[in-house]
């Protein structure tokens, strides 16, 4: 017998699964990753004008979206039973800032993949869902997408029990250092303004964590 799960998530990637489908992953605060099957809001082929059922049709879910969902998982005992079917789907924020800027889009990507690859490591996905929806919130905003990359990685690690702080920061030079914590110190859109004369460093000052994540921790960076 199905049973239903109301639940609230990330929408971290969305593909197509055959003609008439979406495979979602959703990153719930409760539920952890789960892949949710829908049906196309609107047939291949369909026009605007197609039917009244068409028009009305709700909203497609879209990648980043943060969302309120209803789960319908099979309890049959098939091998098939750990796929969710999305039947409500309502927005609770489209992050449609993060079309305007390729480098937020990006930056988004980027923190949803890891996210996505390393939820087998987490303990517990509350943190996890709150720290990327704040990510995504402020890129959305407009926020810089290399310093909202480099403080969700950072706090991420810290999160784990890795000694970010006490290990990478220590290892930088005195002007990196600097920079590093004028952007882990401050809400995102301050540490955009504090780090105004240093944008062309924030790149580098973020690939050399993710080298330091990959020498030192078993966080999947790609």
């Amino acid at each position: 017998m199905p049973r239903q799960l109301e639940a609230e998530g990330l929408v971290l990637d969305r593909k197509q699964a055959g003609e008439n489908h979406l495979r979602l992953t959703l990153l719930s605060p409760t539920l952890g990753i789960v892949l949710a099957l829908t049906r196309e809001s609107r047939p291949a082929g369909a026009t605007p004008s197609s039917s009244k059922k068409t028009r009305s049709a709700p909203q497609r879910p879209d990648i980043f979206d943060h969302a309120s969902v209803l789960l319908e998982v099979r309890d049959d005992g098939d091998a098939h039973s750990n796929i969710y079917f999305l039947r409500e789907y309502k927005i609770i924020r489209r992050h449609a800032g993060l079309g305007r800027s390729y480098a937020a889009l990006e930056a988004a990507s980027g923190i949803a993949t890891l996210v996505a690859h390393n939820a087998k490591h987490f303990e517990t996905c509350a943190p996890v869902f709150d720290l990327c929806k704040k990510a995504l919130d402020a890129l959305d905003t407009g926020a810089s997408p290399e310093a909202v990359r480099l403080k969700t990685l950072f706090i991420l690690a810290k999160a784990e029990g890795y000694a970010a702080q006490e290990q990478w920061l220590p290892g930088l030079s005195a002007a990196d250092q600097t920079l590093a914590l004028a952007i882990l110190n401050h809400p995102a859109a301050e540490a955009a303004a504090l780090a105004a004369d240093d944008t062309s460093r924030l790149p580098k000052l973020r690939q050399t964590f993710e080298r330091w994540l990959e020498r030192h921790t078993d966080i999947e960076l790609k």
